[in-house]
């Protein structure tokens, strides 16, 4: 099996930090950029959480890019209620880092890495579309260049009818809806993992969650950021996987049911709702279902596969 090539566009956060914590020495993936947008928490700071994952795992190899500070058009919100006041819930990072972030910005490292591997080239959008709005429309040529776009977030307002999808709120969709409706228009192949997968179709159990930091330090150190990022509105306690999904839908596939799908980014009275519709002709693939035990198994195993990894 060849390797997948990727950016990573990220504000870490919790679930950002699981997510690329357990790609950084996936055999199969070859992460060639990570770019930091504003969102979880300021730039500033999901920045230095991007650079001591890398120190922490050992991969400052892997160039960072800090990218836009605020939404295309509106103020950026945060979700620092959720994630805590430094991004990374239970886990208390480090106020400086010794790593850099190269000098070159977001849009134009993302610009230069994509004409590099044109053709063969996807991105793993975890945070607000913000640098990828910015990037589609300063380098329009880049659009054919991308291989696929895999996103967290985003509801399927009006799948189902009212039931179960019918709620459009989506912290990534919300926070630049004009990015991500650009995203949406660009005809760019597109796989949604929508927000509902990782709180209530994939999510960890508080039973879990324990079993995952016995594993061994990598499961200790995720079992830190976790015990501060519990997900809120729930009668139980649950971790969301949101990015870690999204993450997994490109590595495993065969684990999610999609459907095509033509989407319509609300910029208006609903900023950030996703209007979703069948349509067997769309560029958009919708994930609506999950194998969660096997999910779950390989989350666990990717771990476990760490098990000689000294955290720094």
């Amino acid at each position: 099996m060849a390797k997948e090539i990727v950016i990573i566009d990220t504000d870490p956060g919790v679930d950002d930090c699981a997510a690329i914590a357990l790609s950084l020495y996936d055999e199969f993936l070859d992460i060639k950029l990570i770019t930091t947008v504003n969102g979880n928490v300021s730039l500033n700071m999901v920045t230095r959480n991007a650079l001591h994952l890398l120190e922490k795992f050992g991969r400052t190899d892997i160039p960072v890019a800090k990218g836009a500070k605020k939404a295309m058009e509106r103020t950026s919100p945060d979700a620092s209620f959720i994630h805590q006041s430094d991004g990374m819930g239970g886990y208390k990072p480090p106020r400086t880092v010794k790593t850099k972030p190269i000098e070159t910005d977001a849009v134009e490292a993302m610009y230069q890495t994509i004409k590099k591997y044109k053709n063969n080239i996807s991105i793993v959008e975890l945070g607000p579309h913000t640098n990828l709005g910015n990037l589609l429309t300063k380098h329009p040529d880049v659009i054919p260049m991308i291989d696929h776009i895999y996103t967290e977030g985003c509801a399927p307002y009006g799948w189902h009818g009212q039931g179960r999808w019918k709620h459009y709120r989506s912290f990534n969709a919300s926070s630049d809806p004009e990015a991500l409706q650009i995203v949406m228009q660009s005809g760019i192949p597109v796989t949604i993992v929508p927000s509902r997968m990782g709180r209530d179709l994939a999510n960890f159990t508080e039973q879990e969650v324990e079993y995952i930091g016995k594993i061994n330090a990598v499961g200790k150190f995720l079992y830190d950021m976790y015990n501060g990022y519990w997900e809120h509105g729930y009668t139980d306690k649950r971790i969301a996987t949101n990015d870690t999904c999204a993450m997994l839908c490109l590595r495993y596939p065969e684990l999610f049911k999609t459907v095509k799908v033509s989407v319509n980014v609300n910029t208006t009275d609903l900023p950030g709702r996703t209007d979703m519709k069948k349509d067997k002709n769309g560029h958009v693939e919708l994930a609506v279902k999950v194998n969660r035990r096997k999910m779950h198994a390989l989350f666990f195993e990717a771990v476990k596969k760490l098990d000689k990894l000294q955290l720094k």
